[in-house]
C-alpha cells in the first residue's frame, strides 16, 4: 500500500516524503486493525498485521513501474511472477511486518512528536514557495496513494518505527580492521614479472590438411556441431504503430501543428543559468524568500552572506540529472526557483534562476513533416489500438492465427526455427523472442498449438508452434570449411603452446630468460611491476595466472584470446603502507556489506523466533496462478 511513499522517500528531490499531518490539523489516531483474519482473504499474517492481495498488488505495481523507469523494461504482472519479482515483493512486505510485529511486542512505536518533527524540520515536499506548510498538497498525496489521511499517517509512523528497529540492529556495526587485512594483503601484493610472447615468425603456417584429416578431426570433435532442439514459430502481433495509417490528417493540420510546436522541432535551446548554493539550506531559503517579497536578486545576495554564485551555459543534453534538466529547462527567464534542492546526498543546497534563453534553430517543415504527422497521429492510433482490445481477445479464442490476422488486417510472421535461447542455427538471436515470456511456453506446446494472448507495453501478440525440429548433428559435408578453419587454428595453437613450453624447459635447464626466448622465437617484454588490480596493458587473464606462481618460478599462462605466453616471477613484495590505507577505504565497505548480510540473516532468524508468520499458501498460490491463466494474463 505504501510502496509509492517509500520509493518517493528515496528521491534526491526531498529529504523525506514520509509525512505526518500537524497534530492540530488532523489529530493523532490510534491504529485499528482493518482485517478480519487470515481466513478473510489475507495472504499472510504476522502478529496483528496482515497482507492482503490488494497490498501486494499495489507494491508490485510500484515495483514494475520502477523497473520500467530505471531499466526501460516493460513487465506485466504475469512477467513479474515468472521472474520471481512478485515473490520478492511479498517477502519484503512480510519482512516489514515482522519488524512491525516485533516492535508492537516490545512496545517500540514512533511518537507523534517525532513524526511531527519530521514534517516541520526536515520534509520539504509539502511546503509552498515560501516554505509554509501546504495541507492541500498532503491531501493530494494521500489521494494519489489511495489512502485516507488517517491511513497515510499510520503508514508514515510505520516507516519511522521500522527505521528505529533496523537502525538499532545495523547502524552500530563496525567492521574490525583484521577482517579486511586478508583482502588488502591479497589485492595489494606487488610482483615483478617478466613476460615473453610469440612473434610473427615463431609459428610456421600449418600444412593444408587432407580431407581424411579433416573428417577424422570432425569425428573426434563432433559434439561441437551438435544442434539442440529448435522450434519453428509463427507470430501475430500489433501495436499502436500499426494504426498510424488509419488516422487521416490534412497537410494543413500537420503544418499548423508544426507551427504550434515549433520548439519541439528545433535544435536544442541554450540557457544561461545562475545557481545560488550553500551547505546551509536556510541561507538558500532566505534568498528565495527575499526575492518572493520583491527584492532584486543582487540586493537579496547582499542581505544573505555565505552564498556561492555560479553562472553556466547549458544545453539539455549536457545535464545528466533528468529532474534537474526538467527544472532548468522549464523555468521562465528572470525568475528564481522557489524551493531549495539538493542534487545528491551531502551536496550543497541550490536555488536556480534562468538568466537568458537562446532558442534553437527550427528544422525546415519539409524535413520533419512526416515526424509531425506521426506525432499527431499517435494519440488517435493508440485510441484505435485500445478500441480493438476486446474484439481481439474475443477473436483470439480458438480461431486459426491466419484467420485472426485477416480479420484485423495484420500479417502472420513466420520465424526461423530457434532454440530455447531464441538462437537460430546460424547463431543469430531473434530479437522478437529474446527475453520474451512466450518463449518458455512455446517449448511446452505441441505442433499446431497456440499460446494465450500476451500483452506488453503497447503490444499484443499470439504465437503458434508450427514445428518441432529434433536435435541433430550437422553433417561433415555441411561444415567442412568450418572444420578446416578450426583444424588450422588448433594446429597453430598447439605449435604455439609447444614453443612456449620449450622456452620454459630451456630456462629450467640453465639457459637465461633471453637465450631461451630467442631459441623459441619469443619476444621478451619489458619488466613489469604490478598488483593484482592491474592497471597495465597486460592481458588480465595472463596477469591473473602469473599471480598464481611462486617467486622465482616460470610457467606458461594463457591470454583471454588463447595465446600462450611465458612468465617468470622475479620478486613478490607485500602491500606498502600507503597502498594499504587506500585499499582499506575500498575494501572495508565491501567487507562491511558482507558482514551486514550475515547480521541481517541472524536478525531475521531472531525475528522469526519472536513473532509467528502465518501464510495461506493456497491463497498465495491462487494469487500467482490467477495472473498466469488466460483470464489473468
Amino acid at each position: 500500500m505504501i510502496g509509492g511513499i517509500r520509493k518517493f522517500a528515496k528521491s534526491k528531490w526531498a529529504l523525506v516524503l514520509l509525512f505526518i499531518p500537524l497534530v492540530i490539523s488532523f489529530g493523532i489516531f490510534g491504529f485499528q486493525d482493518p482485517f478480519s483474519g487470515i481466513s478473510g482473504g489475507g495472504l499472510s499474517r504476522v502478529g496483528d498485521r496482515e497482507i492482503h492481495a490488494r497490498d501486494l498488488n499495489e507494491d508490485l505495481s510500484a515495483e514494475i513501474e520502477a523497473i520500467r523507469q530505471q531499466d526501460g523494461r516493460v513487465l506485466t504482472q504475469a512477467d513479474a511472477i515468472r521472474e520471481g519479482i512478485a515473490q520478492q515483493v511479498l517477502a519484503q512486505l512480510e519482512y516489514r511486518n515482522m519488524i512491525l510485529a516485533y516492535a508492537d511486542k516490545v512496545g517500540i512505536r514512533a511518537s507523534k512528536q517525532a513524526v511531527a518533527d519530521l514534517l516541520i524540520n526536515r520534509a520539504g515536499a509539502f511546503k509552498d514557495a515560501l516554505g509554509r506548510f501546504n495541507l492541500d498538497a498532503v491531501r493530494a498525496r494521500a489521494d494519489a496513494q489511495k489512502m485516507s489521511l488517517k491511513d497515510f499517517e499510520e503508514a508514515v509512523r510505520d516507516d519511522l518505527t521500522v527505521g528505529y528497529v533496523t537502525s538499532a540492529a545495523f547502524n552500530a556495526l563496525k567492521v574490525p580492521d583484521i577482517l579486511s587485512l586478508p583482502v588488502i594483503n591479497y589485492a595489494g601484493e606487488t610482483r615483478t614479472l617478466r613476460f615473453a610472447r610469440l612473434n610473427d615468425t615463431a609459428i610456421e603456417k600449418p600444412a593444408d590438411p587432407t580431407d581424411a584429416q579433416l573428417e577424422a578431426w570432425y569425428n573426434t570433435n563432433k559434439q561441437q556441431f551438435a544442434q539442440p532442439e529448435r522450434r519453428r514459430i509463427s507470430v501475430l502481433s500489433y501495436s499502436p504503430e500499426d494504426f498510424l495509417d488509419r488516422v487521416e490528417l490534412t497537410d494543413e493540420q500537420v503544418k499548423a501543428e508544426y507551427e504550434k510546436r515549433i520548439r519541439d522541432y528545433s535544435t536544442p535551446e541554450t540557457r544561461v543559468i545562475v545557481e545560488y548554493s550553500s551547505t546551509d539550506r536556510n541561507a538558500v531559503q532566505g534568498l528565495i524568500d527575499l526575492t518572493q517579497q520583491g527584492v532584486a536578486v543582487d540586493e537579496a545576495m547582499k542581505r544573505t552572506p555565505g552564498l556561492v554564485q555560479k553562472e553556466s551555459t547549458l544545453k539539455p543534453e549536457e545535464v545528466g540529472d533528468e529532474r534537474y534538466r526538467e527544472l532548468v529547462f522549464g523555468l521562465p527567464a528572470g525568475r528564481l526557483h522557489t524551493v531549495p534542492i539538493q542534487l545528491s546526498e551531502g551536496a550543497p543546497w541550490v536555488a536556480v534562476m534562468v538568466k537568458s534563453v537562446t532558442p534553437g534553430i527550427p528544422q525546415p517543415f519539409d524535413q520533419v513533416a512526416e515526424k509531425v504527422r506521426r506525432d499527431m497521429a499517435m494519440s488517435d492510433a493508440t485510441r484505435l489500438y485500445e478500441d480493438e482490445s476486446e474484439k481481439f481477445r474475443d477473436a483470439a479464442g480458438g480461431q486459426p492465427l491466419e484467420e485472426i490476422g485477416k480479420q484485423f488486417g495484420f500479417p502472420v510472421i513466420q520465424l526461423m526455427p530457434v532454440d530455447s535461447n531464441a538462437r537460430t542455427v546460424r547463431g543469430d538471436q531473434t530479437q522478437l523472442l529474446k527475453g520474451n515470456p512466450a518463449l518458455p511456453e512455446l517449448f511446452t506446446l505441441q505442433a499446431g498449438q497456440m499460446t494465450n494472448l500476451f500483452e506488453g507495453d503497447s503490444v499484443r501478440a499470439m504465437y503458434r508452434l508450427d514445428e518441432v525440429v529434433a536435435p541433430y548433428t550437422l553433417a561433415f559435408a555441411d561444415v567442412k570449411e568450418r572444420v578446416r578453419t578450426l583444424y588450422l587454428v588448433e594446429q597453430a595453437k598447439n605449435a604455439a603452446t609447444k614453443a612456449a613450453n620449450d622456452m620454459v624447459a630451456a630456462v629450467n635447464s640453465g639457459k637465461t630468460f633471453e637465450q631461451a626466448a630467442a631459441a623459441s622465437k619469443l619476444n621478451v617484454l619489458p619488466i613489469m611491476v604490478t598488483t593484482r588490480q592491474g592497471g597495465s596493458a597486460m592481458d588480465p587473464s595472463a596477469l591473473q595466472a602469473a599471480f598464481e606462481l611462486r617467486t622465482g618460478t616460470i610457467g606458461v599462462v594463457t591470454s583471454q584470446q588463447g595465446e600462450p605466453m611465458v612468465v617468470r616471477v622475479e620478486s613478490v613484495e607485500p602491500v606498502a603502507a600507503a597502498s594499504a590505507a587506500a585499499l582499506r577505504a575500498q575494501v572495508a565497505p565491501q567487507v562491511a556489506e558482507s558482514l551486514q548480510n550475515d547480521v541481517r540473516e541472524v536478525f531475521i532468524r531472531g525475528l522469526q523466533k519472536e513473532v509467528e508468520i502465518k501464510r495461506d499458501e493456497v491463497a498465495i498460490r491462487q494469487y500467482f496462478e490467477s495472473y498466469l491463466t488466460p483470464e489473468g494474463s
